[in-house]
């Protein structure tokens, strides 16, 4: 039997790992004593459960709506968890600059570092959610007759 990657398969490979960055997290938010931190880890290990089950059930096999759920994750629910530290500051970064706090981040065991995990992984995420656009909304032409 000859496994053959295809597209759906890699985007799955890709979009997972972003879905476990985030489990230990949500766990430890849904074992919290505040109630309202409570309920955001059981909505996120919520979210986090439901993503694993549309990638493996729905995306490897190349379902469209199983494409657009997992759209509305990394874009809606993903993004604010993952990037939001980085990107709400609007700061407009030099090339020079991010390469400076790459390497700090990248040296330290500190918030810099896991915040440079966290947009890495989401833009894994993001690639592995646009790698079957092409394939899932391709459109068929249908033969004019001759």
């Amino acid at each position: 039997m000859r496994i053959r990657p295809n597209i759906f398969l890699v985007s799955s490979l890709l979009l997972t790992p972003g879905l476990f960055w985030l489990l230990p997290s949500a766990i430890n938010c849904a074992q919290a004593t505040d109630t309202m931190t409570r309920t955001a880890g059981l909505a996120s290990l919520t979210i986090i459960i439901v993503g694993l089950i549309v990638i493996w059930t729905g995306l490897a096999v190349g379902n469209r709506a199983s494409w657009v759920i997992m759209a509305v994750i990394v874009c809606v629910w993903a993004f604010f968890i993952m990037t939001w530290p980085v990107v709400r500051h609007g700061r407009r970064w030099t090339l020079s600059e991010l390469r400076e706090w790459v390497v700090f981040a990248w040296r330290g065991e500190h918030i810099a570092r896991t915040m440079l995990i966290s947009t890495v992984v989401f833009l894994l995420m993001l690639v592995g959610l646009i790698l079957p656009v092409r394939a899932l909304f391709r459109t068929r032409t249908a033969l004019a007759p001759d």
